[in-house]
């Protein structure tokens, strides 16, 4: 086989791969819109029922950030960045990408729910849950009770 002839064929055969790739990971994505379907449309009525005063949020298709605060009181912020369970998986294959060896990382969906949870500046965990419905149990406790405590802050700074 002629040397042209041979490093189209490799060309082609690297190409096949990113096609692989690239399907795979948008059965990945199209999977994580459809899982987080449900808990979105939770999280849009467990934040309607809130006043605006107290709550920010910013529902995407596969994610939602969700922060509970008082005016500019940092230390009781509370910051929730939720989204369904995945991990990735790092290939050893490099390639080249914005002046950078890359390797390419192929991503894998997990059961349940994550939730990063952030309070004040420093404290930070990381949740997780099977279902939608433990996520938004978890997350209406605690909104309730911060709430809860702003309103009262609010009202005794009234008397």
């Amino acid at each position: 086989m002629d040397p042209k002839s041979e490093i189209q064929k490799l060309i082609q055969t690297e190409l096949k791969k990113w096609e692989s790739y690239d399907k795979k990971n948008e059965t990945f994505r199209v999977s994580q819109l459809a899982r987080f379907q449900s808990l979105r449309n939770l999280l849009n009525e467990l934040i309607a029922s809130i006043e605006p005063e107290y709550i920010k949020s910013s529902i995407l298709e596969d994610r939602a950030t969700i922060e509970v605060s008082h005016e500019n009181d940092d230390s009781s912020k509370m910051h929730w960045t939720i989204q369904p369970n995945f991990k990735a998986q790092e290939r050893q294959e490099e390639y080249w990408s914005r002046n950078l060896w890359q390797h390419k990382v192929s991503l894998e969906e997990t059961p349940g729910f994550t939730v990063n949870e952030k309070q004040g500046e420093d404290r930070e965990r990381t949740l997780e849950f099977g279902t939608a419905d433990e996520v938004i149990h978890c997350l209406a406790q605690e909104i309730a009770k911060r709430v809860a405590f702003y309103r009262y802050a609010k009202k005794q700074l009234k008397l």
